[in-house]
């Protein structure tokens, strides 16, 4: 097995092979030769730097790496060592970003006149021969300032870059792009890293470390880049190495949260739970004007990624979402929107003023959103009457499926099925409970990931309950209602039957179970003391005691009506829960980033029937509709053929 340091090299080999002066390194080995002729370069860099023409002093420099160093570099990794090679890689790249800066010229001749002693330093090796030390390619591993978490989320970035310039070297232009994809979101994104370097460094930094990423996304799709890859390459691993020593990482910070001193009390305990959710939608506002100005450059695709990044990154990640949706669900949702209307409309290719319509928004609705949090409210009743209209909210669509299932087995003598629906639902909340806990403490950085599943259960959840409510409503003419009641249509339900009954219970139960569960973690951070927790488990208590309530209503009620209105009031409302479901689960979808929104401006936005103004949420609702016409005229058809 060759490893990854050892691929480096094989890598470098190809490099000085395809490099534009590698016949000239072939034939003399003038090493002394390229070393004068960089120090030139750096020279003529710098004069123009001290002359202000920024642009030529950068690509001077960028050309000195490219037309020459790159033939020194393989040799320095064999001579040398790849670490060494490494290093003086990435100061080409600093020097660029010192000009880009336009920091002081004193310090940019400093960096300058260093390079070059390092280029001398390195000659007389170069020309006399010498062995391969066995380094490694960057010396992240061996600094005790370094989080071991940290180094192994760095080894993934590194392998994966590694194996995309391998790909790229092949020709295998789609493997190198999923490699860097890989890169990004295993090594940087999902193991916390991104995470803490915008909390612990800057909003800027993070975005302009996935801004490398993106650019080495993009080169490694098209051919003839290898030399800009591997610069690239080398810069961006250079820029995360120098982020990493002394950074916290999350689930340090969560110990310590987790962990206060017995001396401080329920004041300390307080100070160690709030987050600065100004701080936090600062941070969205800032990152959102960042994507519409990358949309200003004329990169679109960027843009949207920046915008879905935030959503997931700080939006989601932080906590801030699942606060503000324990509190109110609707206006939770109403965040959400301005993010997907923020991609559609970049997606459009629309002006720029309408995304800064949707940024006010959003940053109208993020004051708005801290000042409910952090606001004087928060006290031991509220945190009653949250925890009693979450139950309440997210209980009461679940209740009715459920409620209208009983109601039908009950109505249709088939009492003994009973236990099977209550198995369904025991076990949709363990499930959901399991869920829940999975995404709080494993996935809680790959938001994309609820997403889809919220979405995915729920389109499964609209096959079953269209189904369910065609088999009721055809129940409802006459001669058939007639025959069923005679018992030739129910002397049993079949597996299948019986199959459908319980998936639709456990569906209805599970896509509602897990998003509860975490708007309740989320609201017992904010019970810090004995008295909070109970007035937090009292609001739960008394919701579950009306959603009883409710259940037995309907249970008790609905079960009197004659078979023919009961067949229709349950399977319109299957009808209803299955078009509303329809629309939510795309939006789901498209906010787990399986696709971008098309924005249809004419089209009203009614969340509570699930109609949002997308092609793509709207198309299984017309669906949903046509299937229903051609029901409709089968069962009409059917009835008559019946006479």
């Amino acid at each position: 097995m060759i490893t990854r340091k050892f691929r480096y090299l094989i890598i470098s080999f190809l490099l000085l092979l395809f490099s534009p002066l590698s016949a000239l390194a072939d034939d003399a080995q003038n090493y002394q030769q390229y070393v004068s002729e960089i120090e030139q370069r750096l020279d003529t860099a710098t004069t123009l730097y001290e002359q202000n023409h920024m642009d030529e002093a950068r690509r001077t420099v960028q050309m000195a790496y490219f037309e020459i160093f790159e033939n020194l570099e393989g040799p320095i990794r064999i001579n040398i060592s790849a670490k060494k090679s490494y290093q003086m890689e990435a100061m080409f790249g600093t020097i660029r970003k010192m000009m880009n800066e336009k920091l002081p010229k004193d310090q940019v001749v400093a960096t300058i006149h260093q390079l070059k002693q390092d280029l001398q330093d390195v000659l007389p090796i170069l020309e006399n021969g010498q062995s391969l030390e066995g380094e490694a390619s960057h010396d992240v591993y061996g600094q005790a300032d370094i989080a071991p978490h940290w180094k192994q989320s760095f080894k993934a970035i590194d392998d994966n870059l590694a194996s995309m310039l391998t790909a790229y070297q092949k020709g295998d232009f789609k493997a190198a792009k999923n490699f860097a994809q890989k890169a990004q979101y295993d090594g940087y994104k999902n193991s916390e890293m991104e995470m803490s370097v915008r909390t612990n460094r800057s909003a800027k930094i993070s975005g302009a470390i996935n801004h490398q990423f993106y650019d080495l996304i993009k080169l490694s799709e098209k051919p003839n880049n290898i030399n800009e890859l591997g610069y690239q390459t080398t810069l961006l691993l250079q820029d995360i190495s120098d982020l990493l020593p002394n950074l916290p990482t999350t689930r340090e910070e969560q110990n310590q949260v987790a962990a206060p001193s017995a001396d401080a009390g329920s004041a300390t305990e307080s100070k160690a739970n709030d987050v600065d959710w100004s701080k936090v939608a600062r941070t969205v506002n800032q990152q959102i004007q960042q994507a519409i100005q990358t949309y200003k450059q004329g990169d679109a695709q960027k843009a949207m990624l920046d915008v879905q990044d935030t959503y997931f990154d700080v939006f989601e990640n932080s906590g801030f979402e699942t606060k503000i949706g324990s509190r109110d669900s609707k206006f939770k949702a109403q965040l959400e929107g301005y993010f997907t209307r923020l991609v559609s409309l970049m997606k459009a290719k629309d002006s720029v003023e309408a995304m800064q319509v949707q940024a006010k928004g959003l940053e109208n609705g993020m004051d708005q959103a801290v000042n409910m949090i952090q606001g004087t409210g928060k006290n031991d009743w509220s945190l009653f009457l949250y925890s009693l209209l979450i139950i309440l909210r997210e209980g009461l669509e679940a209740l009715l499926i459920v409620a209208a299932i009983v109601t039908y087995l009950v109505k249709n003598n088939h009492q003994d099925k009973l236990s099977v629906i209550r198995q369904s639902v025991y076990v949709a909340l363990a499930a959901s409970v399991v869920t829940a806990i999975i995404f709080q403490l494993i996935f809680s950085n790959a938001g994309a990931s609820r997403e889809l599943l919220e979405g995915f259960t729920m389109i499964f959840a609209v096959v079953m309950l269209f189904m369910m409510s065609y088999w009721l409503l055809s129940k409802v003419e006459a001669n058939n209602w007639k025959r069923y009641l005679e018992g030739k249509l129910s002397l049993a339900l079949t597996t299948g039957s019986l199959v459908g009954l319980w998936l639709t219970s456990f569906l209805a139960v599970y896509r509602e179970g897990a998003e509860t569960v975490l708007f309740y973690y989320a609201l017992a951070a904010d019970a810090q003391t004995t008295m909070g927790i109970m007035y937090l488990v009292a609001g739960f208590v008394v919701g579950a005691i009306l959603l009883a309530i409710c259940y037995f209503i309907m249970r008790y009620s609905v079960v009197k009506l004659p078979l023919k209105p009961f067949f229709m009031v349950t399977g319109s409302f299957m009808y209803l829960m299955a078009f509303v479901f329809a629309g939510k689960s795309i939006l789901e979808l498209i906010e787990g980033k399986l696709f971008e929104p098309t924005l249809l401006p004419n089209v009203p936005e009614i969340p509570w029937l699930g109609i949002y103004p997308y092609v793509q949420t709207l198309i299984p609702q017309v669906i949903l509709v046509v299937a229903a016409i051609f029901a409709f005229i089968y069962m009409k058809r059917q009835s008559r053929m019946a006479h």
